[in-house]
């Protein structure tokens, strides 16, 4: 009885043991891990930025003004430079133009009348009319010369000679000479005339004045629209430019022409390529950032404007540093960064200056060695000392 007794009891000791053990396993919280990264590279600066147009968004419309018959492309749609965008209702513009042409053809032919010489037969009866009054003239002028004629007579056959004798003139020139330039000033005039009013019909139609995409419209067919107001906008997406607001510690590393990687938040599986285009020399007042555009090649159109993007610009400089994952880092209950370090399975929070953002991960200026596991999922359940272990186990 006393052995049976001592045996249970082992028993129980033992079971008691193992369901001890059983549940320490189970306080184990499962975590993930990684090394301290040391970088030896270029210094990359990075911010977040926005996708925007190179230019600025050209806004389309009618020089003149009229009823909209037909819209062509869709928001959304990519026009070529030249391609039909809107077109009015050109009937009034027609019949002006109709009228403008008859009026320069009455113009036209006015001015032939008085640039060409006079019939033939008119300038004969000119000049026989001219040579009568001559030998008239010449009689009248010895008898005159001779006494034999008074002044005032004389002075009426002299008057015939010279009237017959610019008439005779006039009909070898065509005409008067004002009256010529008066006629060929009208008929320029009538020539303008229409070259306006043909013009005004072209206006009836709009065209794209560069390759782009129709990011707005503005009417819809059967509207009547005034001069100047806009039908469409179109925007340029190849290249693109990311915009973003660098700050003021970093501005000095990043010059014009460097290498950027961009990454797409709407896009994870890619990263784009850019080049540093502009950086602006004065900063933002309210956010105290600088503005760096970085263009990059859109030629699929995946770049939309308005995207958010992460830029990471390659600077010429190189540096030594540690990094973590930016996801590793956490907040004490203070406010101030800090890692999880793994050790032992156990679970140490570690305090941690950052520094700049590199690609996924964010430079730790002090509070790390390099040689620690840091903790990289899971922190959000953890307080310093907590037992863990890593998720594969």
């Amino acid at each position: 009885m006393k052995k049976s007794l001592t045996i249970l009891i082992i028993l129980a000791v033992l079971w008691g043991c193992g369901s001890n053990k059983k549940a320490v396993e189970e306080n184990f919280i499962p975590v993930k891990t990684t090394a301290v990264n040391m970088v030896d590279d270029h210094l990359r600066v990075s911010a977040g930025g926005t996708v925007t147009s190179q230019d600025s968004p050209s806004k389309l419309s009618f020089l003149v003004a009229g009823r909209v018959v037909r819209i062509v492309p869709d928001e959304g749609g990519f026009v070529k430079k030249g391609s039909l965008i809107a077109e009015l209702d050109p009937a009034d513009y027609i019949i002006a133009v109709r009228r403008s042409k008859a009026q320069a053809d009455m113009a036209k032919a006015a001015f032939e009348k008085a640039d060409r010489p006079v019939r033939s037969e008119q300038l004969e009866q000119a000049r026989i009319a001219y040579e009568r009054s001559k030998d008239e003239h010449s009689r009248m002028k010895m008898l005159y010369d001779a006494g034999s004629l008074a002044p005032n007579d004389y002075l009426k056959f002299k008057a015939a000679y010279e009237s017959a004798e610019r008439q005779y003139e006039m009909a070898q020139t065509g005409g008067q000479k004002e009256d010529k330039q008066q006629a060929a000033a009208a008929y320029r005039q009538a020539q303008a005339a229409l070259a306006y009013e043909q013009k005004r019909l072209n206006d009836t139609k709009l065209y794209a004045v560069n390759d782009g995409y129709v990011s707005k419209r503005f009417i819809a067919e059967g509207e009547t629209v005034s001069s100047g107001y806009p039908v469409v906008e179109t925007v340029c997406l190849d290249p693109v430019d990311v915009s973003s607001g660098m700050p003021e510690k970093d501005i000095r590393f990043i010059k014009t022409g460097q290498k950027a990687e961009i990454s797409i938040s709407a896009l994870p599986d890619k990263v784009f390529e850019g080049r540093v285009r502009v950086v602006n020399v004065s900063a933002d007042p309210a956010t105290r950032t600088y503005l760096v555009k970085i263009e990059v090649s859109n030629p699929d159109g995946l770049l939309k404007i308005g995207m958010a993007a992460d830029v990471a610009v390659v600077a010429d400089e190189k540096t030594k540093m540690l990094t973590v994952p930016l996801n590793s880092v956490v907040r004490d209950t203070q406010g101030a960064p800090a890692v999880f370090v793994f050790k032992e399975n156990r679970a140490y929070a570690q305090k941690v200056e950052t520094g700049r953002l590199y690609n996924t991960d964010i430079e730790i200026k002090s509070g790390l060695k390099g040689d620690e596991l840091i903790i990289t999922a899971g922190q959000e359940r953890l307080r310093d000392g907590a037992a863990v272990k890593p998720a594969a186990e």
